[in-house]
Formats: C-alpha cells, structure tokens, sequence
C-alpha cells in the first residue's frame, strides 16, 4: 500500500504537494504499491537547498524536505517544478539509479558506481549525474502535472 503524509507549511501547500506526489506516483512509479513518503514543508534555504530527498532505513520509505516559503517567495511554478524534481530522486532511489552508501565512508553511486573518472560524492553539485537526469525531467513531469490539475 502506497502511504503518502505531508505535514507542515501552509494548508494550501500541502495539498498541492500531496496531488503533485500522487500524480509524480503514477507517471514515475506507477506498479509500486508499497512505497511511504513523507513530505514536510520546513526550512531548507538555510541548508543551500529548495528541497531535498532521501531514502530511510526500509528500502520503501522515502522523506523529502521543501521549503515552506518556496510558493510565496518564488511562486507555484517553482513549488511544482521543486517538489517534481525531488520525486525524481524518489523513483531514482526507488529503482536503484542512485544509492547512498556509507561503506567505506559515504559515498553517493549512481547505477552502482562511484564515477570511473571521478569521486561524484566530491564533483560539484550541477555534475552529478542525478541531478542532470533530474533537471532534465523536472519541467516536462511539471508541466504535464499543471496540463491534467489545472486545465
């Protein structure tokens, strides 16, 4: 069963992330059927980021971190487009493309690898390869969200 929480923020946000996720759900993921995430609109500015995502213990819970002043500070767009792209590290975690380990010290792979030329838990942030995978997905997965929510 697929278990999706979204808490803090303001109530409008979180009914827009729990719509973006269930849809994310469908077009990413759409056999799984075990999967739990939590979303929490919190402060994530403070730490570099709009948003982040991670997987937790179990293999089917994931968490992710948006800002909660991401709509009002950068608009609805932005908040879609952000919350599209961490659900892309979702179905990245979910099918094994990227992976956190902390054998040998933690380390981020990407379809089982640690770069052939490169460290990419070291490479700047725009080089690793799931960011550009989830960049490259992010506005086509948000504008077909915007296309079937608010059309």
């Amino acid at each position: 069963m697929i278990g999706i929480e979204v808490i803090g923020g303001i109530k409008k946000d979180r009914e827009l992330a729990d719509e973006i996720v269930w849809f994310c759900m469908d077009v990413l993921l759409p056999r799984n059927r075990t999967t739990q995430i939590s979303v929490e609109l919190v402060k994530t500015f403070e730490q570099g980021a709009w948003g982040f995502a991670y997987q937790g213990d179990d293999d089917r819970d994931f968490f992710i971190q948006i800002d909660h002043r991401l709509s009002r500070r950068k608009g609805t767009d932005c908040f879609i487009e952000t919350v599209c792209h961490e659900m892309i590290h979702v179905w990245q975690l979910s099918t094994k493309r990227m992976k956190d380990t902390i054998r040998g010290g933690y380390k981020q792979l990407w379809k089982c690898k640690d770069g052939k030329y490169r460290n990419y838990s070291k490479a700047p942030y725009y080089k690793h390869p799931w960011e550009t995978q989830a960049y490259a997905m992010e506005g086509h997965l948000a504008e077909l969200f915007k296309k079937e929510h608010f059309s």
